[in-house]
């Protein structure tokens, strides 16, 4: 039986947790596009799920997946960039990245669009506030554009900060990766 399920992230590390109690819950996935996530169910089957955001492209991205195909990962679904692998927990766990520099920059990959959101809205904002000096006051424009120019730019701040966090979570775990090495 076919399952289709809408559910939006904004951290890639909360999807992944998702989709591996999906898999526990034997459901299958199969397509993912724009927000829906499509599941057939196979019990008693479990399945692993890891989302990876190769470098590659082309030719080499085929490679890389064929190679991880290879090792008993199968590709769900791709989409913008990101690659939703699986891998039926009986073959053994999901373990893409072994090297510990690798889990680094893939965390840095996964939390790096926070940045870039973050100063988009906020520029956007910005914009949208100097853009006010042109409007007269009494008119209803301009407390239309002073609202979505506040909202825009308290939402780049509280994006920026997620970054933030973020990175600084993921340069503690690098640290203690350089310890250990």
């Amino acid at each position: 039986m076919k399952t289709k399920i809408k559910k939006t992230f904004l951290d890639i590390d909360e999807e992944e947790k998702w989709l591996n109690q999906q898999g526990e819950n034997s459901l299958m996935m199969i397509g993912y596009y724009n927000g829906v996530y499509e599941f057939e169910d196979v019990s008693p089957t479990k399945y692993q799920y890891k989302i990876d955001i190769p470098d590659y492209v082309g030719a080499k991205r085929k490679e890389y997946l064929e190679f991880l195909e290879e090792g008993g990962v199968s590709v769900a679904a791709q989409y913008s960039g990101r690659v939703y692998l699986r891998k039926n927990t009986s073959l053994g766990p999901l373990e893409i990245y072994t090297e510990k520099f690798e889990l680094y920059r893939q965390a840095k990959k996964r939390y790096g669009y926070f940045f870039t959101l973050g100063i988009a809205q906020f520029a956007l904002g910005v914009f949208m506030l100097v853009q006010m000096t042109n409007l007269n006051k009494e008119e209803i424009p301009y407390k239309i554009v002073c609202f979505f120019g506040v909202i825009y730019m308290i939402a780049g701040i509280v994006l920026f900060g997620i970054a933030i966090k973020k990175h600084l979570k993921n340069v503690q775990a690098k640290k203690e990766i350089d310890l250990w090495e």
